[in-house]
């Protein structure tokens, strides 16, 4: 499946909760802005009339919209017993028993990646600001912009957080397109079974549940981690998004791999929410990033091997002056470096002299002990490791 198209600005009439309204379909097809004349529960004021966001699985609709955002919904098996509710139940439960744990499993098996699926991260005020200054990478756990498309306001947005910021009147976000089903796991114990028993003195944000869904008490959102929790190369085009109390999504800044920057997208009309990054500079447009890292990601160009940019959809390309290289490029492939330390399996992220920073592949309480590793955002902990310590190193390579 394609990533969505843009969504129409146009209003449409849908069926909500056995009522009719005024909609506006938004993030193509994947959820409807809905407007009341009145106000009702869940509701906020918007100009003359009061309006709220759902997401286009709770709705009915004439336009087809939900096929049009060409991703595949969270399905409920059509048996006795199952309905949205209990799996939202089951799915709220660590501990829940063998056979629940299995239809939870299988409703989850139908959220899927495909390349060019649009995928999000929440980032806090720090996050953007390192994100900014850092090599074009992304890592840890995410999320299907389609799945939380309906989630607009800072206040929904809470509940995605990795890395809890104490501003409460915009939220950011990270957004790119997945190079490759393979690049990304299910949050389910079956993947990550140490994370379930993760203390909360030891977590940030929320719990990992282990059933591959978001801890919350009223959405089912399939969440994702990245393979073995490594960073990925970023998309040519990825953003970082706001988001603002009226539902507002403004593109603050954009990557733009031909030129290694990453380029401010927002207007002085949105000046008050770049500034809410803390260490940034007053007016400044670009900020340039490390040309040389991209994850590894590789390919054969013109016979020799070096660095290329993903653009899924339009596959991978080498940049020549600024410009897209005529030449293709074959055998795309990424590679990370694995190794053992204090019986523990380690990612090696970066070497200062004879220090390696690493992250754990497979958390969980004893590996974090062992290692003295830090919670630096949900579901991700480094910590320094003396490189004359690290055992067994090996390459690992993903074809894409």
């Amino acid at each position: 499946m394609q990533a969505p198209p843009a969504a129409s600005t146009g209003t449409t009439e849908i069926v909500w909760n056995d009522r009719r309204y005024r909609a506006r379909a938004i993030t193509g097809g994947a959820a409807f802005e809905i407007y009341s004349d009145s106000r009702e529960p869940g509701f906020h004021p918007s100009g003359g009339a009061f309006h709220r966001y759902v997401h286009a699985s709770e709705v009915a609709s004439d336009g087809g919209e939900l096929l049009l955002a060409g991703v595949a919904p969270v399905s409920v098996p059509v048996m006795p017993g199952a309905d949205a509710e209990t799996v939202h139940r089951y799915s709220q439960n660590p501990r829940i028993g063998p056979v629940e744990r299995a239809l939870v499993a299988a409703v989850r098996a139908t959220a899927f990646i495909t390349p060019g699926t649009r995928m999000v991260k929440p980032l806090s005020r720090h996050q953007v600001a390192r994100q900014l200054t850092s090599a074009p990478l992304v890592g840890g756990v995410c999320f299907r912009e389609f799945d939380v498309a309906h989630l607009r306001t800072p206040d929904d947005r809470v509940v995605l957080a990795g890395d809890p910021d104490d501003v409460r009147d915009t939220a950011f976000a990270l957004r790119w397109k997945a190079i490759g089903a393979g690049d990304y796991l299910s949050t389910e114990a079956a993947n990550f079974p140490g994370l379930v028993g993760v203390p909360g003195r030891e977590r940030r944000g929320s719990m990992i549940l282990g059933t591959g869904f978001l801890p919350s008490g009223s959405h089912l959102i399939p969440e994702f981690a990245t393979a073995g929790l490594a960073d990925l190369p970023l998309t040519a085009r990825a953003e970082i998004l706001a988001y603002t109390p009226d539902g507002g999504e403004i593109a603050l800044f954009q990557y733009q791999p031909q030129t290694n920057v990453w380029n401010r997208m927002a207007g002085a009309r949105h000046r008050d929410l770049v500034n809410r990054i803390p260490g940034l500079e007053t007016g400044r447009a670009l900020f340039r990033v490390d040309p040389s890292v991209h994850a590894g990601l590789m390919g054969v160009h013109e016979g020799e091997r070096v660095s290329v940019t993903a653009d899924p959809g339009h596959g991978f390309t080498v940049y020549e002056r600024g410009a897209v290289s005529r030449s293709p490029v074959t055998r795309p492939q990424r590679f990370l470096t694995l190794a053992h330390w204090r019986d523990t399996e380690v990612l090696a992220l970066g070497r200062n002299e004879d220090w390696v920073r690493v992250r754990l592949t497979r958390p969980d309480i004893e590996a974090i002990m062992a290692t003295d590793a830090t919670c630096i955002e949900r579901g991700v902990y480094e910590c320094w490791a003396p490189r004359a310590e690290l055992e067994y190193p090996r390459t690992v390579v993903t074809d894409y």
